[in-house]
């Protein structure tokens, strides 16, 4: 292996002491030098799936990875179970270090092969430079890791260090905590999306979306709330609480349309949980709820990341009368390769495509695509972001069979929705 990689198991202190060297060095010259820290994504889950000895050959063909796109001088150091840390020297800017960053992202893109199976794992990526971030070795770590916690959070595949950092990540800790009690006090919400059918306008079913209503916050909006839950491990129980509320909920439903749907979303981490289809099984039971009134909606990335576990638990969840819906469908390189193996039942169309749709001859040949697709599999496609009646007609008369949208309703609080079911009147296409 290159001498560019110093340690498989380096730990923190020697990184410091190689920081202190780079940092002495850096004085004398003009340039910079950065600091990027990446972590495997998804690192503990394939640990706990395939084992210590695969999650460690795993990080070695990454260091690999990360060697070979490396120059002469920079190194790497594993500085933890799942992480890495880079030094570069000699960087003229940001931009020199962003260019490097996604160099990285590129090589570590390609799947791994593990135990004869290909995984793509892909990381996030913190990065921060001295002098301009930080003037000492600790502090410039510090950053780079407060960079890689909020490039995490946003979902971002690398962020630079800002001053703003800090007290992002202070008020997200603040978050975590206040979150631990919010079940227990009865602070997390439902909020229903309707769901039309397309052949006459009639209400099909409704989405269920979680909201937070903190005493001292207000409204705090899933896109905050959700990634911090995710990372600290209480998504699962605010998925097993938002389930059994919503059922019970539909089970109060008027029956004016008949049986409604109730739709779901299922957090990535969730899919490769094996307890997630008995304790849908559970719920079900509880609230009495026939199995093909649910759907369960998981986005596209999240089933294609691991899709032999994926399609494994929606076919144990098809077999028990469960739907599942993929969400945020795009038709990408991923979806059309492993498409004919899907178990799904629905597909449901990315609303950016849907809401562009009239005015972009792209999107409309998207959602058209989409739908044909949807239609040669036998399975339903629902569309997202119907804004208009003039969308509304365009869908039917692509043959879509559901959509949901602000033209139909925004989401509505879960004490105001029986009374929408009574009052709801079809649009006339």
């Amino acid at each position: 292996m290159s001498d560019k990689i110093l340690s498989l198991r380096s730990n923190q202190p020697s990184l410091m002491r190689y920081l202190d060297s780079y940092i002495r060095r850096a004085h004398t010259s003009s340039k910079q030098l950065a600091l990027l820290v990446v972590q495997v994504k998804r690192g503990q889950e394939f640990g706990a799936l395939f084992g210590y000895r695969s999650i460690e050959q795993l990080m070695e063909q990454m260091a690999a990875r990360l060697s070979d796109v490396c120059r002469k001088d920079d190194r790497v150091m594993r500085i933890g179970d799942h992480e890495y840390a880079l030094i570069l020297p000699d960087v003229m800017n940001e931009g020199h270090a962003i260019l490097a960053a996604n160099k990285i992202l590129r090589a570590l893109s390609i799947p791994f092969e593990v135990d004869n199976h290909m995984v793509s794992m892909g990381a996030s990526m913190g990065i921060a430079l001295f002098p301009d971030h930080a003037g000492q070795s600790d502090t410039l770590l510090q950053h780079a890791e407060l960079a890689l916690s909020d490039a995490i959070r946003s979902s971002a595949p690398y962020l630079m260090y800002r001053d703003s950092t800090p007290e992002k990540l202070a008020g997200a800790w603040d978050l975590e905590s206040e979150l631990d009690t919010a079940l227990d006090n009865g602070e997390l919400e439902i909020f229903y999306q309707p769901k039309i059918n397309l052949r006459g306008g009639l209400l099909a079913g409704a989405e269920a979306l979680l909201r937070w209503r903190s005493p001292s916050r207000g409204i705090v909006p899933p896109n905050i709330f959700i990634p911090i839950a995710t990372r600290t491990g209480q998504i699962k129980e605010l998925t097993w609480s938002a389930i059994n509320m919503a059922l019970q909920h539909a089970a109060a439903w008027p029956t004016r349309f008949g049986p409604l749907t109730l739709a779901i979303n299922i957090a990535p981490s969730l899919l490769v949980d094996e307890t997630l289809v008995r304790r849908v099984a559970d719920a079900m039971g509880l609230w009495s709820a026939k199995p093909n009134r649910l759907i369960l909606e998981i986005t596209e990335s999240a089933m294609m990341d691991n899709p032999d576990i994926s399609f494994e638990t929606i076919r144990e969840l098809k077999n028990r009368g469960v739907m599942v819906s993929i969400d945020d469908f795009r038709t990408g390189y991923s979806s059309l390769a492993n498409f004919k193996y899907s178990p799904a039942s629905e597909l449901k169309i990315d609303k950016s495509f849907v809401m562009n749709m009239l005015a972009s001859k792209a999107d409309a040949n998207i959602v058209r695509a989409i739908i044909g697709l949807a239609q040669a599999f036998d399975l339903q496609v629902a569309a997202e972001g119907a804004e208009s009646m003039e969308i509304l007609r365009t869908l039917a008369a692509l043959q879509c069979n559901y959509a949901q949208g602000y033209y139909i309703s925004q989401p509505i609080p879960a004490n105001a929705f029986a009374q929408f079911i009574n009052e709801y009147v079809p649009p006339v296409f």
